[in-house]
């Protein structure tokens, strides 16, 4: 054997060798039993996994986009001015209070002017902004009057004779194409503040006039009547509206609101004037519609007169405007898609 290493001289070489020996030969078994140390690996188990199945089925779908069109549907009052149309049907009333002014008798009744009647509609709006959209729509409307009166004539020595009774009835309907700008302002959560502005196309404007005159000492009557529908160049005219809208869903809205409308036409350019008698053969004519003055006594009663297409046209005599300016007031609904 060899000789121990100097440091070792004082001790037996063998027991120390063997003491390392059996320490080495333990950590090198240690180490082939458990081997390099390896990554921690966290380990999902399977009911985690479960978990976040239910979790992404419980999870809300992505909203839908919302569309930007909606429709605006309408219902209410119309009012027009119809300013040269009342001035030329009422002349029979005027004349018979003029009769009731002079003595000849007693007149009880009025002329209802044409003013009132109803509106509805539909627009299809495209939203430019969340207050800003731009609409196209069609309406109709019909505004029309209904008047009676009686006249008791008195005699030469002032006793009442048989009465007059005269019927009168007035119709002004058209279907105006709009389009328009859409303001909406929100108040509140549930209330917004809307408005519109726009021009509008006049369709279908058409008028119609009915005056009847009954006698009933000999059963006499005359009926006449005037319509007019044939139009032609560009029947524009101009709204604007200001109303309150509550949300009742958030698809779906109730609305009120006050139209302010000008619409100021042209003449027709052809009516027809049909008149029947109990004393006289009927006629007929076509022509166009004029309004003229009368002069009884002293006073001056305005009325409509037909020039039949081809004859002179008194000088004195003007056309009137198909006034269908005015208001309404209507309440609807908007539904946004």
């Amino acid at each position: 054997m060899g000789r121990c290493p100097v440091r070792f001289r004082t001790l037996k070489c063998g027991p120390v060798i063997g003491f390392l020996a059996v320490g080495l030969l333990a950590a090198a078994a240690a180490y082939a039993a458990e081997g390099p140390e390896k990554p921690k690996i966290d380990f999902i188990y399977p009911k985690d996994f479960e978990g976040i199945s239910l979790a992404i089925q419980d999870a809300p779908p992505p909203a839908a986009k919302a569309s930007k069109l909606s429709v605006k549907l309408y219902g209410g009052y119309s009012h027009v001015l119809a300013g040269d149309l009342n001035d030329g049907s009422d002349f029979y009333f005027e004349l018979l209070e003029l009769f009731e002014d002079e003595g000849s008798g007693t007149f009880t009744g009025s002329y209802k002017p044409l003013h009132g009647g109803y509106n509805f509609g539909g627009d299809i709006i495209y939203q430019l902004s969340p207050k800003l959209g731009l609409g196209l729509g069609v309406g109709y409307m019909k505004n029309s009057s209904s008047s009676q009166g009686t006249f008791i004539p008195l005699d030469s020595g002032g006793e009442p004779g048989p009465e007059w009774t005269l019927e009168s009835t007035a119709a002004l309907t058209a279907m105006p194409v709009r389009l328009s700008l859409f303001f909406t302002t929100p108040l509140s959560n549930k209330l917004n503040l809307t408005a519109d502005a726009g021009a509008d196309y006049y369709a279908q404007v058409e008028f119609e006039l009915m005056q009847r005159l009954e006698f009933a000492g000999d059963g006499g009557w005359k009926e006449v009547t005037i319509e007019g529908s044939q139009r032609s160049g560009a029947d524009i005219g101009f709204h604007g509206s200001l109303g309150i809208e509550y949300m009742l869903s958030p698809k779906l809205g109730f609305f009120i609101e006050a139209v302010g409308r000008y619409a100021k036409l042209k003449n027709f350019e052809l009516v027809t004037e049909t008149g029947e008698f109990s004393f006289a053969d009927p006629f007929e004519i076509e022509g166009k519609l004029y309004l003229h003055t009368d002069t009884v006594d002293t006073t001056e009663i305005t009325a409509f007169t037909v020039v039949e297409t081809g004859d002179p046209v008194d000088p004195e005599y003007w056309e009137p405007k198909i006034d269908l300016s005015g208001f309404s007031l209507q309440a609807g609904i908007k539904i946004r898609f």
